[in-house]
């Protein structure tokens, strides 16, 4: 099983982990409205990016703020984004 076979084997594993579980609320958005003739005619957006800031202040509340935790944080922002973009595909 991916999921025992990664799992977290260090303390400071287990902390990142956690800010990261708790972090997708963290995110970015961007929005586009189409307006023609005075109306709105459609939107769109989406997830573009985490909230560096928010995410290693929770982080630092957490007390998992470690090299290894701002090692992680670009390559599971990718992660992260992919999945807010799934989410909200129709």
């Amino acid at each position: 099983c991916p999921y025992v076979l990664n799992e977290p084997q260090t303390p400071d594993g287990l902390a990142a982990w956690e800010v990261f579980r708790r972090c997708n609320g963290q995110v970015r958005c961007s929005m586009s409205i189409v307006v023609a003739d005075g109306t709105i005619r459609g939107a769109s957006g989406g997830v573009y990016s985490l909230d560096f800031g928010s995410v290693i202040a929770l982080a630092e509340s957490m007390g998992a703020s470690s090299n290894l935790f701002i090692e992680l944080l670009p390559e599971m922002e990718a992660i992260i984004v992919r999945s807010q973009r799934r989410d909200d595909a129709p």
